[in-house]
């Protein structure tokens, strides 16, 4: 099938069996996930959702309209490598994760190889931005709120490919394994209204991820130093100053996982623990200075998952496995605590080394539902679960 290729909806509706909630599976043929989870998938106005599927062949992306359940093919991805290594297995197409909506939801960006194009969720109409030096290789993109400014990170091709190659062929690898901050990472950042595309920061022996622009001051960019083993996972740039530090306050006996910015920029948020100790778990968020910190914790049946998403109205979250394993649930903040509800089960068991099947909730964007993969039946597919 090619670009403007139509499929009937595909959608069915069934109760939890948990919880007795109204729930969506949106997609059943082929290979389906959301944009990775801090993206949202879901258009400003919630017409679209945008996905991934390889039900063509290839990895491409789809419109689904929330209205109708209609999918429309949005790309024809050429044959070429397209896995997140080493966060998914090999693939061929469009770039693993690494897409996001910009331009008041009227664009998705994305790579297909080193190339970086946008297409028009209505027209089609593909531009292609930005091809990335031979030697490179792109990470997740990230779009501020107006859509305007994309930020992301570039690692070395041929650390990159050699490795892949080798754990492809059965070679075996544990993520704190040094060769990974053997790489030079980048930071690109691209005008989508210009075209202009810089890069505004390197740094060797360093492996950068999750790049996210600042809602409203695209010139600050938060990032990771990936699994590097030190209390730095946290890192802000301000492009207007050349300031480039760790957030401070992340203590020399915890670690934290996938932050981001709250929708207002006002919070940077996350997850983590205590080093050493599987029992107890935080989330929470600090402000950009790392001068106030706010961690709410749990007692932790042991790492299943532990995605957060902050809710629009900024005073609950949810998660995909903390509290309660095999489920979606509605986290309540009370003082210091985290106290877990139930949404639905997503009785996914823990991919090894596959980010596509992460539930990976994220809301709509008036917070009234939460999109998340599931990979309980054979394949994966995308599903929508009330929020009340």
């Amino acid at each position: 099938m090619s670009i403007g290729a139509i499929y009937p909806p595909e959608w069915r509706r069934y109760a939890d069996p948990q919880t007795g909630r109204p729930m969506r599976q949106l997609t059943a043929a082929g290979n389906n996930c959301h944009l990775y989870y801090y993206n949202p998938s879901v258009t400003p106005d919630g017409r679209f959702l945008v996905f991934y599927s390889e039900r063509s062949g290839r990895n491409n992306l789809f419109r689904l309209g929330l209205a109708s359940g209609e999918i429309v093919q949005l790309t024809d991805a050429a044959d070429v490598r397209a896995e997140y290594w080493p966060f998914t297995p090999p693939m061929r197409g469009l770039s693993a994760c690494l897409a996001c909506l910009g331009d008041q939801g009227r664009q998705v960006y994305y790579f297909e190889g080193n190339d970086l194009y946008a297409v028009a969720l209505e027209g089609l109409e593909r531009t292609h931005l930005l091809t990335l030096p031979a030697d490179r290789r792109p990470s997740i993109l990230n779009a501020d709120a107006a859509g305007s400014t994309l930020a992301f990170a570039t690692w070395d091709e041929a650390l990159f490919h050699e490795r892949s190659q080798w754990a492809y062929g059965g070679g075996k690898f544990a993520f704190t394994d040094a060769f990974f901050q053997e790489t030079t990472s980048t930071i690109v950042r691209l005008d989508t209204r210009t075209g202009h595309a810089e890069e505004v920061a390197r740094k060797e022996h360093f492996w950068i991820n999750h790049v996210l622009a600042h809602p409203t001051q695209p010139h600050l960019i938060l990032h990771t130093h990936e699994l590097s083993g030190q209390p730095d996972r946290m890192w802000l740039l301000n492009t207007l100053t050349g300031a480039h530090a760790p957030v401070p306050g992340q203590g020399p006996g915890e670690w934290y996982m996938h932050e981001f910015w709250s929708a207002d920029g006002e919070r940077i948020c996350f997850h983590g623990g205590p080093l050493g100790d599987d029992s107890r778990a935080f989330a929470g968020w600090c402000d950009a200075t790392g001068q106030r910190y706010a961690r709410h914790y749990h007692a932790t049946p042991g790492r299943v998952y532990g995605h957060y998403n902050l809710h629009p109205g900024g005073q609950a979250m949810v998660t995909d496995g903390e509290g309660a394993p095999g489920c979606i649930s509605k986290v309540h903040l009370h003082g210091d605590q985290q106290v877990f509800e139930v949404l639905c089960r997503h009785d996914t068991l823990e991919p090894e080394e596959d980010q596509r099947t992460h539930p990976h909730p994220s809301f709509t964007p008036d917070g009234r539902q939460v999109v998340y993969t599931s990979a309980r039946e054979r394949g994966s597919n995308v599903y929508l679960v009330d929020w009340d």
